[in-house]
């Protein structure tokens, strides 16, 4: 297969630190036991901020010029987790922020821009930050309030991902630390 007909199914992302990951995937499993759902994998736990679909091999060089771009918008920040709920029509659980970090919202207005002016895949509606605690929910959510889970976010990831039957495998390609330059 040459280089022009490979493609890789790709989303830039931002990932929690270790301690935020712990969190997370306790929660997860709460949420997916009570959910009926299925939680994902501790090492897949991710806040997208572009998903980019199937991009042709040919064009990850400009793909990881947009990541480094972006990456230099904003400085590291601070992220609060603090709201579950549950998107019923695609039976997900996800945990999101009451408030978008201003440096969130700088990397993906970037990442929108780029995207948009390399003719690559934008997505149309607004962005509501979230990571996913448990797909395939059968049941409502319930329970009681959760400890906010906090994490310091300092570098943007672009992401492959691969659907297999026993789930999707990630693998991290390239990575850039916020600089604020």
């Amino acid at each position: 297969m040459s280089d022009r007909t490979y493609s890789l199914r790709l989303f830039f992302a931002i990932q929690p630190d270790s301690s935020a990951r712990q969190s997370l995937a306790a929660l997860a499993t709460d949420v997916a036991r009570g959910t009926g759902g299925r939680a994902p994998r501790a090492e897949n736990l991710h806040l997208t901020l572009a998903f980019l679909g199937e991009v042709p091999h040919a064009d990850l060089a400009n793909v990881e010029a947009i990541g480094a771009l972006s990456a230099a918008v904003t400085g590291p920040f601070v992220i609060t987790l603090d709201r579950v709920g549950l998107f019923r029509d695609a039976g997900i659980a996800s945990i999101a922020p009451s408030e978008t970090p201003a440096g969130l919202a700088r990397i993906v207005e970037a990442l929108r821009q780029a995207l948009q002016a390399a003719a690559l895949r934008v997505e149309r509606r607004d962005f509501r930050p979230h990571v996913t605690l448990a797909r395939r929910c059968t049941r409502p959510l319930t329970g009681a309030a959760i400890a906010p889970i906090e994490w310091q976010v300092d570098t943007l990831t672009l992401i492959a991902s691969q659907t297999l039957p026993e789930g999707p495998r990630y693998r991290e390609l390239a990575s850039w630390r916020l600089s604020g330059k």
